[in-house]
């Protein structure tokens, strides 16, 4: 039995452990909700003001001025969509919008309708017959949906973040393999932390036919030189290293993109990717936006918005510190989380914590629990 066997469960005892963990948060309140008002720092939920801790919209640059304007200028100009495949035709807003995150990344960039269909749109041109690949187990669900793609490569689940036990998998495949990819996050989404990239760079000196596939959609904008994240500023130079980022969360537009070593590799994507060719382009509301985002990153006081967030993570983790919250680890990014013993226990805990706050008249601080 290969090793990644081992992670794997029938596919039907996943979606009934799934379905009963999420009914139960769902019975308890805390999942599932459904906003009565505006979104901001606070969010109305039954009847309650609460101090909103949930949100991916890590700089709230979703209420920006520039923003705003950018997806009212295209509709404007475009109108609500602009309907056709982008295999044929494309909105004019692509074109700035590529070209602004080259700036912002240094890379050739490409941008597709959402991260997942990034992923679903580079795995089978980048990792192609003769490879392998390893994934974290904690890596984005996004990326272990679009490892299914293909079957015919051989796939194993790295327990996370073990260096020691990537090496080993290296050094065995790499006598049967062309390529070795790596698929991780590089701010994970699950706990918080973030790839050893110190460890990483190192096994890329050891191991010529190693790869790198970043997803970074979490430290994008909040995180790295002009919001390109944590994993180019660690490997911007490197041919060996592909990154996704998001158009998403602390971006506050739509869509994915894909930051790639040479341009050969973009035309690659661009022109046979998948869903490059297939999925419904993002329409012209949310190009607006994201080009006036794009456009904002790279203006003189993005740092300082970047700043201001480092500054707000400080001061709330000495806050959970005064208050005795067990955090497991340094506050370094906005994605952390509480540890519960389980999800039925985080979802009873933050029920009843939301019931007292409703008694007392007072806005509940939620926490995500992972």
């Amino acid at each position: 039995m290969a090793r990644h066997e081992r992670f794997r469960i029938s596919h039907t005892r996943a979606a009934d452990a799934t379905f009963r963990s999420m009914t139960e948060a769902y019975q308890a309140g805390v999942l599932m909700g459904t906003a009565a008002g505006p979104n901001g720092r606070t969010v109305n939920l039954n009847g309650q003001a609460l101090l909103n801790f949930g949100s991916c919209g890590y700089m709230s640059l979703e209420t920006h001025p520039e923003l705003r304007r950018g997806a009212h200028d295209a509709i404007d100009v475009y109108g609500t969509q602009f309907s056709f495949s982008r295999v044929l035709l494309q909105c004019p807003l692509y074109v700035e919008l590529e070209s602004a995150l080259e700036q912002i990344t240094g890379r050739p960039a490409v941008v597709g309708a959402s991260t997942s269909l990034v992923h679903q749109a580079a795995f089978p041109l980048l990792i192609q017959d003769g490879d392998s690949i390893i994934i974290d187990q904690f890596a984005h669900a996004s990326l272990h949906t679009a490892v299914k793609l293909l079957p015919s490569v051989p796939m194993e689940i790295v327990r996370h973040n073990r260096m020691d036990l990537l090496e080993e998998m290296l050094a065995r495949l790499g006598q049967t393999s062309r390529h070795i990819w790596y698929i991780a996050d590089g701010l994970y989404s699950m706990l918080g932390d973030f790839a050893p990239f110190d460890q990483l760079r190192t096994l890329l000196e050891r191991h010529p036919q190693l790869r790198l596939y970043f997803d970074d959609a979490h430290a994008t904008s909040c995180l790295g030189q002009r919001g390109r994240g944590v994993a180019l500023d660690q490997f911007i130079h490197d041919e060996r290293v592909v990154v996704a980022l998001s158009l998403n969360k602390a971006f506050a537009a739509a869509g994915g993109m894909l930051s790639l070593p040479t341009e050969s590799l973009k035309a690659r994507v661009r022109r046979a990717g998948g869903p490059m060719l297939f999925s419904g382009p993002i329409q012209p509301p949310m190009l607006g936006a994201a080009l006036a985002s794009a456009r904002l990153h790279l203006s003189d006081g993005f740092a300082d918005l970047q700043q201001d967030l480092q500054s707000k993570l400080e001061l709330c983790g000495e806050l959970l510190a005064e208050a005795g919250l067990d955090i497991p680890m340094d506050i370094r990014s906005p994605t952390f989380h509480v540890q519960f013993d389980s999800p039925r226990l985080a979802a009873a805990i933050l029920g009843a914590t939301a019931r007292d706050a409703s008694e007392l008249g007072e806005p509940l601080l939620e926490a995500n629990a992972s």
